[in-house]
């Protein structure tokens, strides 16, 4: 029995911490038009709320500074993210350049073929796993305006993912207007959205959160669902329990929208689940038309349509490398798969990017390849 490790693309075994990498030249050119659009890629979060909080609430806002060779952010008083933990991440990503440097960020881009990018956040999915802290709508609502001048730095390059008001069901569908005014090419809630407005837990199978899905479905902008929220423990075997635990997939989330009857009611509605990969996909699907089948009489609201229609027809999944999810595409759906480079995390494809899509290139036609690096991106995102 092999001890090898089970990694198809051999750049990936010795792969360097993210700042040590080096964007991959290219050897040969893609097929005649071939587009590549990373659906995930980071950009670190500045000072943004520092001034642009009332001066009354200064006490409570986010900082994000520089300190001591780490990023340090913090809510008022409290880290939100130990010191040893923060050098730990400028050691092995955040002190990549391009995570906060747009000129050395598109150096990289451009070098690997990357011609646009959909910028999700770095740390700002510490701040959802705070459910019941003050001042959501000023803290989203700066982030939102702030990541859209940065991406504006970049015009045709990047485009911004923004957060939508989804704990005020009365103040939804404004902010998402407000997002979509601001040019947000996606609207990210969290896994874990904790308590809304009156204290109540929310779930994303009540109805009363058709006020929002109501508005995302009408501003044509896609609802996105990205892994980050676990903080992982000091114990040993924590970085590898975080990492498999997260990427095991969107089941609670996807199950949530289509079994409570949401894209039945709103058919303009989108949904992206971003950085699980696309191997959980191919058994949920068969689990959730088990589950149609074998519990219909329990099924409540009854669905139009069997649930794996709703994948196909609604929902996407982003990777970066999966050769078995690239192997369960007629399970899946070419349709429905994004390639990303997830820059500049360390498991992202910083370094082996080229080599990354042509493993696209090898698992499918190329008609098919063309779509998940890049066309259905560049439709989905409406990235002109």
């Amino acid at each position: 029995m092999s001890d090898s490790y089970v990694l198809e693309i051999p750049e990936q075994i010795d792969i360097e911490v993210s700042p040590k990498r080096r964007p991959q030249a290219a050897t040969k050119p893609w097929p005649a038009g071939t587009v590549i659009v990373s659906a995930d890629s980071h950009l670190i979060e500045r000072d943004y709320w520092h001034g642009r909080f009332p001066p009354e609430l200064a006490d409570q806002e986010p900082r994000m500074q520089f300190l001591d060779g780490r990023f340090d952010f913090r809510l008022g008083d409290k880290p939100m993210t130990p010191p040893n933990i923060a050098e730990f991440l400028c050691e092995s990503m955040e002190c990549t350049p391009g995570l906060d440097d747009i000129p050395a960020r598109l150096a990289d881009l451009d070098v690997e073929g990357v011609e646009k990018e959909l910028i999700f956040p770095q740390r700002l999915f510490g701040l959802f796993m705070f459910g019941e802290m003050q001042n959501r709508e000023l803290v989203f609502g700066i982030y939102n305006e702030a990541i859209a001048e940065r991406c504006a730095e970049a015009p045709g390059r990047l485009y911004p993912v923004m957060v939508p008001n989804y704990w005020d069901m009365a103040a939804a569908a404004e902010s998402v207007e407000r997002c979509r005014a601001l040019g947000a090419r996606a609207l990210m809630v969290p896994l874990k959205p904790g308590l809304d407005a009156e204290g109540r837990k929310i779930h994303y199978n009540n109805p009363e959160m058709d006020t929002l899905y109501g508005a995302i479905a009408d501003s044509g902008i896609p609802l996105a669902f990205h892994i980050g929220e676990a903080i992982p423990s000091g114990k040993p075997g924590a970085a590898g329990i975080s990492l498999l635990t997260q990427m095991q997939g969107f089941r609670n989330q996807w199950a949530s929208l289509t079994f409570a009857g949401v894209f039945d009611r709103f058919p303009k509605l989108k949904a992206v689940f971003v950085e699980g990969g696309l191997t959980w996909v191919a058994s949920m699907l068969h689990d959730a038309d088990m589950a149609a089948t074998h519990f219909r009489t329990a099924m409540n609201p009854k669905l139009e349509h069997a649930p794996s229609w709703y994948w196909r027809n609604h929902c996407y999944a982003t990777f970066m490398t999966d050769p078995v999810g690239l192997s369960l595409l007629d399970r899946i759906g070419p349709e429905t798969c994004l390639w990303s480079s997830d820059y500049p995390h360390q498991e992202s494809t910083f370094g082996y990017t080229r080599s990354s899509i042509q493993a696209v290139f090898d698992a499918t036609s190329v008609e098919n390849a063309q779509k998940i690096v890049g066309r259905t991106a560049l439709e989905l995102f409406r990235m002109d």
